[in-house]
This record gives C-alpha cells, sequence and structure tokens, in this order.
C-alpha cells in the first residue's frame, strides 16, 4: 500500500529524529531475576516514550521499505502528521537525514555499548561525561568482576543514559560505592593468603574487630548480629550483647560467649549468650 513514507513519495524535510533504538527485548544471562525484570521494564518503558502506546505494533516494521523484522531503529516524527514512525538501519543509512550521522548510535551493538540512549540527550551525555572523569571511570569499572554484584551503581548508570546527566550526590555516591567494592576485594585477596588460627569453642572470652552489623529478623523481632575477627584471624558471628548497643563496625570488642565451630569451616564459630565486657572505640 502506497503511503506518504513510502521511497516514491518520501520527502526528508518532513521528518525529524526523536531517538535510535534496540528492538530486541533484553535477554536473560543469568543474571539476578529482580535485575532482569528490571531491565526489561526500563527497555518498555523506552520503548514506548519513544514510539507511543502501540510501541509494539509498529517497532519491528519499517514503514519506508515495509521489512517486517528490523532490529536496530530509527524512531522519527513525520511532521505534517506528527506521528512518530518507524525506520529500519538500511533504510536510516541511506536516507539523508540532516542529522543521519547520529545513526552511528545505533550501530554500537557491543554489549557493553548497548544501553538505550535517546539522541535528544546524547550531546548532554558525553559533556557530561567529559567534565567528570569519576563517571568516565564507574562507565569503565562497571563491568569488572568486583562491581558486578553492585546493582546501585549500575542502576544510576542507567539514569545517566536515560537523562544525560547526574546530581552531585550521585556522583559521590557512586565513586564512593565503587572504592567500597574495590576495598572489599582486597580484604577478601588479603583474606585468602592469612593464615586462620582455630575458632573458639565453648564458653570463652574473646577479643576482636567488628568486620560488619546487620540486622535480622527472628521470632522475636529484630535482631543485631555482628561478624567479629579474633588476633588469630578466626572469625564469630553472632548477635550484639543487650548491653553493646553502641558496638560499632571498626570496633574492638572483648566479650563473652557460647561459641560452636563451623562442621565446615575450623576457624569460623557461631556464638550464642553473649555478654559485653568492653571495648575499643574505632578511629
Amino acid at each position: 500500500m502506497s503511503t506518504v513514507h513510502n521511497p516514491t513519495n518520501f520527502e526528508p524535510a518532513d521528518y525529524v529524529v526523536e531517538g535510535y533504538l534496540d528492538n530486541q527485548r533484553p535477554s536473560y544471562y543469568g543474571q539476578p531475576i529482580p535485575e532482569f525484570e528490571r531491565e526489561v521494564k526500563m527497555w518498555e518503558a523506552e520503548m514506548q516514550a519513544v514510539l507511543g502506546a502501540n510501541w509494539r505494533a509498529k517497532c519491528h516494521h519499517c514503514i519506508h521499505c515495509g521489512n517486517g523484522s528490523v532490529r536496530w531503529i530509527t524512531a522519527v516524527r513525520h511532521l505534517p502528521t506528527n506521528e512518530v514512525v518507524v525506520f529500519g538501519a538500511v533504510c536510516t543509512d541511506r536516507l539523508g537525514f540532516a542529522n543521519k550521522h547520529a545513526f552511528q548510535l545505533a550501530q554500537l551493538q557491543a554489549r557493553a555499548e548497548a544501553r538505550k540512549v535517546r539522541f535528544t540527550i546524547w550531546n548532554t551525555r558525553q559533556a557530561f561525561i567529559a567534565a567528570n572523569p569519576s563517571v568516565a571511570e564507574a562507565l569503565e569499572a562497571i563491568g569488572k568482576p568486583e562491581h558486578a554484584k553492585n546493582f546501585f551503581v549500575a542502576d544510576v548508570l542507567r539514569k545517566l543514559d536515560q537523562y544525560g546527566s547526574l546530581s552531585e550526590r550521585q556522583v559521590a555516591a557512586i565513586t564512593q560505592s565503587l572504592a567500597r567494592d574495590r576495598a572489599a576485594a582486597e580484604r577478601k585477596a588479603a583474606e585468602a593468603t592469612e593464615v586462620k588460627g582455630d575458632a573458639p569453642s565453648g564458653r570463652q572470652t574473646v577479643t576482636g574487630e567488628v568486620l560488619s552489623i546487620k540486622v535480622k529478623e527472628s521470632e522475636f523481632g529484630p535482631v543485631r548480629k555482628m561478624l567479629v575477627k579474633l588476633a588469630n584471624n578466626a572469625k564469630v558471628w553472632t548477635s550484639v550483647p543487650n548491653n553493646g548497643d553502641d558496638v560499632n563496625r571498626g570496633d574492638v570488642i572483648t566479650f563473652t560467649a557460647t561459641f560452636t565451630v563451623s562442621n565446615d569451616d575450623k576457624g569460623f564459630a557461631f556464638g550464642s549468650r553473649p555478654r559485653f565486657v568492653s571495648k575499643q572505640v574505632a578511629a
């Protein structure tokens, strides 16, 4: 069927490029299910925002040549009708839009570059990255193994792709978060080479550094739990003593508890009925 968008009637001046999109639904590659579902929802929201409510019906169909299986697409607004229509990659490449050079964005098909970036914010994004080296470093670092589970930074970087910039607080937050990942990786590497002594067994008084404190739900309500590293590099996991409410991560604490050594690791024990003795406040 002949339309104003077919080659015989096509007038390039009547179109304005709205964005370049990959209309392939995100693939599941083993990431946590909530993360995968979030990626799919963000992709669907982007497609709808650019193409409109009927995006599913139009996203695979090039309205210029009739190809019904296009993947990399250009969303263009037809000015006389104000309708957003789809052109496939091949047609986009040869049509001669004034800003056709932006089609390069749609050809960045490598996974690392496959974020769905609206052309309207592309220049803003690039300028922001150039002015914020720490953000450029974050984009480079997020694919490294030590950051594989940092869904917070990954989510913020998707906001950069969506809006073209981040707030100062967001930049500071991702920089600090990545630094914590690196520190944790360094600690893990160091611990792998440590010689671990035997964990305590029975009712004993021990002294060690509080590595972390977490709140866990129990049948009696929320309970503060602490992981403590002892002088011989053994670790114990127990509740924070009732009279040790001011115990914090990094403190060196002395306490008494009844310890049971793990069946899987003689350098790890679980404590019960802890009683606070003293502490040295973290510097």
